[in-house]
C-alpha cells in the first residue's frame, strides 16, 4: 500500500509539470498552517506488555509548504503534530499510556474548480512517523513482590512485576486529505479538511522488573498506529491570482450585443419616458407580529395570549406541567442489613485471610482525605472531582465499584447511594490505605470519629464504607 501511494504521488507530480506553461498565470509558492481536533485510533500492545488502548482527543497542528502549479494540482510538503493520552492498558488500574506522533509527509492534491469561491479538494501522501511513547505497568498492590506475572486482571499486561517503557521509532506511514478552501482574496484561502493517517508498527525498548531489585531490558510494539484529525487554517500563495477568484470575475458584454435602452424605470421595474408615465404607487401595507409569530394588519387581530402554565419540579429535577407526568422513583438496591462475612473472595479487596491487625488511629496514609463535616452528597461529589481530574483515582474508583457489582465502574454511581454511619468499637476487615490503595486485615480500635464513615450502597450485597477521617475504603466483615 505505501508502495502505490507512493508512485501515486510522484505520478501526479509528473501530471501536472506540462501543463505548467499553460497556466502561469494561476501558478505559485504556498504557505499553509490549520490547528484542530485529533485522536488517535484504537491501538494493540504486543510484547512484554500485553493489551489494548483507546485514545482521548487532543489538539492536532499542521503546517505546510508547497506548488501550485495552476491547473488544480498541488505538491505539498507537510508537518503535523498530535499528542493524546491512552488511558489505562486493557482497563488495568495500575497502568497508563500516551503516544506523541510527528509526521513528515509529501502530499500530492487535486482542486476541484467550478463552484465560484469554494475550492473542495483531496489528496493523498506518503513519509515517515515518528513516535514517542510512554507505557507504565506494575504489580502493586495486586500481587505480592518477587513473584512475576501476578495481576488482578483474567489477563496479565505486564511480564513481570513491572514494566516501564518511555521509548521512540520511526517507520513508513501514508495518509489520506478531504478538505474544503474558500478563496478570501487572491491570495489568501481558509482551508479545512481531514485526514486519516496510518503507520507500520513501531517498537519501543524499555525495562521489566521480574521481581524487586532484578530488572532486565523489555521490548513491546504498537501494531496499526493510525489517527483521524480536523484541522481548520489559512493558506496563502505567492504570486498568481486564485482560479475561484478569476470565475468570480463579472464578464465583459461583447462590444456587438445592442445598447440598454433608455428611458426610466418606475417602481414596479417596467419602462416608462418619465416618472408621470409610471402607474401609481400602493400604499405600503402595515403589519405587526404577534405573540405567537403570526403577522396581521391591526394588533387587535392578534389571538388572545394564554396565562403561563403552573409548572411543578420532579424529583429528578425535571419540569412537568402536571405532576402525574413525573417520572417514576427507581427502586433502590437495598443494602445489606448487616456485614460482610469474613472469609476468602476472587475479588482482591474483599479477600480476607489472616490475623487481623490492631489499628488505633486513622489518618496517617489518607487516601481522599479528612470528610468531616461534609454530607454524603457533598463527599459524593468529592470522589466526582477525583474522578474527573485523576486517571489513577480513575482507575481505582471504576474497579472499586465494578467489584460492588456496577458494570459501568462508578459512571453508575449516584449520591444517593451514600450514607453516614459510626462502625462499632472492634470491627474488622480490609482496610485499604495511601494514594497506591494498598490494603490490610484489621481491627478498628480507635476513637468513635475514626469510626465515622460513609456507607455505600451496592448491588451485589457487599457492604463498603469510605472513612471519614482518611477517605480510605472499608470492607467491614463479621
Amino acid at each position: 500500500m505505501q508502495k502505490f501511494l507512493l508512485s501515486a504521488v510522484a505520478a501526479g507530480a509528473l501530471m501536472a509539470v506540462p501543463s505548467l506553461a499553460s497556466a502561469q498565470d494561476d501558478a505559485g509558492w504556498y504557505l499553509r498552517g490549520n490547528l484542530g481536533y485529533g485522536t488517535h485510533t484504537d491501538i494493540d500492545i504486543v510484547g512484554d506488555i500485553v493489551g489494548d488502548v483507546e485514545s482521548e482527543g487532543n489538539l492536532a497542528g499542521s503546517a505546510g509548504v508547497g506548488y501550485d502549479f495552476g491547473n488544480n494540482w498541488r505538491l505539498e510538503l507537510d508537518a503535523a503534530q498530535l499528542f493524546t493520552n491512552l488511558g489505562a492498558v486493557s482497563q488495568f488500574p495500575n497502568s497508563s499510556a500516551k503516544l506523541e506522533t510527528k509526521t513528515g509527509f509529501i502530499n500530492a492534491l487535486y482542486d476541484f474548480s467550478g463552484f465560484n469561491r469554494w475550492e473542495p479538494y483531496v489528496g493523498a501522501g506518503v513519509g515517515i512517523v515518528r513516535g514517542e511513547a510512554t507505557v507504565t505497568a506494575h504489580d502493586f498492590p495486586s500481587g505480592p513482590l518477587g513473584q512475576a506475572g501476578v495481576v488482578n486482571v483474567s489477563t496479565p499486561v505486564c511480564s513481570g512485576v513491572a514494566c516501564s517503557f518511555k521509548d521512540g521509532d520511526t517507520g513508513l506511514g501514508w495518509q489520506l486529505l478531504a478538505g474544503l478552501g474558500y478563496a478570501i482574496s487572491d491570495n489568501l484561502t481558509w482551508d479545512t479538511h481531514y485526514r486519516y493517517l496510518n503507520s507500520n508498527n513501531l517498537d519501543f525498548d524499555g525495562s521489566v522488573a521480574a521481581s524487586l531489585g532484578a530488572v532486565s531490558g523489555g521490548a513491546m510494539s504498537f501494531e496499526d498506529v493510525g489517527a483521524h484529525s480536523v484541522m481548520t487554517g489559512f493558506r496563502y500563495k505567492f504570486g498568481g491570482a486564485k482560479k475561484a477568484m478569476a470565475a468570480a470575475a463579472p464578464m465583459v458584454a461583447p462590444a456587438s450585443l445592442p445598447s440598454a435602452p433608455t428611458g426610466y424605470r418606475c417602481w414596479d421595474g417596467c419602462m416608462a419616458l418619465s416618472a408621470a408615465d409610471c402607474a401609481p404607487q400602493p400604499e405600503p401595507v402595515r403589519t405587526v407580529q404577534c405573540w405567537d409569530g403570526s403577522i396581521v394588519e391591526d394588533a387587535a387581530q392578534c389571538p388572545a395570549q394564554p396565562a403561563p402554565a403552573e409548572t411543578f419540579s420532579c424529583w429528578d429535577g425535571s419540569l412537568v406541567y402536571d405532576r402525574a407526568q413525573c417520572p417514576a422513583v427507581p427502586q433502590q438496591t437495598v443494602m445489606a442489613p448487616t456485614y460482610n462475612v469474613c472469609g476468602p473472595s476472587n475479588i482482591a479487596i474483599f479477600n480476607v485471610e489472616g490475623t487481623p491487625k490492631s489499628l488505633t488511629r486513622l489518618g496517617t496514609m489518607p487516601e481522599f482525605g479528612d470528610s468531616h463535616g461534609l454530607t454524603p452528597s457533598q463527599f459524593y461529589a468529592k470522589l466526582q472531582q477525583r474522578y474527573t481530574s485523576n486517571p489513577s483515582d480513575r482507575a481505582y474508583l471504576n474497579y472499586l465499584f465494578k467489584s460492588m457489582g456496577y458494570s459501568g465502574g462508578f459512571r453508575d454511581a449516584n449520591e444517593f447511594m451514600f450514607s453516614e454511619e459510626t462502625l462499632p468499637v472492634g470491627t474488622s476487615g480490609i482496610l485499604g490505605m495511601g494514594e497506591q490503595h494498598h490494603y490490610g486485615y484489621y481491627v478498628l480500635n480507635t476513637s468513635e470519629r475514626d469510626r465515622e464513615a460513609f456507607r455505600v450502597q451496592s448491588a451485589n450485597g457487599s457492604v463498603v464504607h469510605f472513612m471519614k477521617t482518611c477517605g480510605n475504603y472499608m470492607y467491614a466483615c463479621q
